[in-house]
């Protein structure tokens, strides 16, 4: 069974990234603890719709198999019809009962992922939606301050003008 791995886990695989960086460092949206929060999954961990789902599998199968020798043994369709009705018919449905059991367990998987997923862009949304405001208060203030306090000389600032092309 094949793991699962997030594209980016760390701060550290993220292309381009400085690992020394200071800036990345104190970046707002960087995760505190330089990892991102990943349930641990168990290896080898069997969930029972798998394990059952696999033994229905491998019934339908030896059933098939069992009558497909009952049936190879004679030529009279009176005798080959048992075979093929307990044994062919049910195999099959056991069969179709198995994989429909391994793909409700896969759908349930993958519901789960995508929910852990929304979490995250939940939360990635709210830090954003607080820098935004924190910026918008930043900003407003910063405005409210005449014209020429932000290069520390107080009063108006003489604007110049670019000369047209002609």
């Amino acid at each position: 069974m094949a793991t699962r791995r997030s594209a980016v886990s760390r701060i550290e695989d993220i292309p381009d990234a400085d690992p020394g960086n200071e800036s990345l460092d104190n970046h707002p949206l960087a995760e505190r603890g330089r990892t991102v929060a990943r349930p641990p999954q168990a290896a080898g961990s069997l969930d029972w719709r798998q394990a059952v789902g696999g033994a229905l599998i491998g019934l339908g199968i030896i059933a098939t198999v069992v009558a497909w020798y009952g049936v190879s043994g004679t030529v009279d369709p009176g005798e080959q019809m048992p075979y093929i009705s307990s044994g062919g018919f049910g195999g099959a449905a056991l069969i179709a009962l198995g994989v429909t059991l391994l793909v409700g367990y896969e759908h349930a998987r993958d519901r789960g992922a995508l929910l852990e997923v929304l979490d995250e862009l939940d939360a990635v949304r709210g830090r954003l939606d607080d820098l935004a405001h924190e910026l918008r208060d930043t900003t407003s203030a910063a405005s409210s301050r005449p014209a020429g306090a932000r290069n520390g000389i107080r009063g108006t600032t003489a604007r110049t003008r670019r000369p047209s092309p002609s």
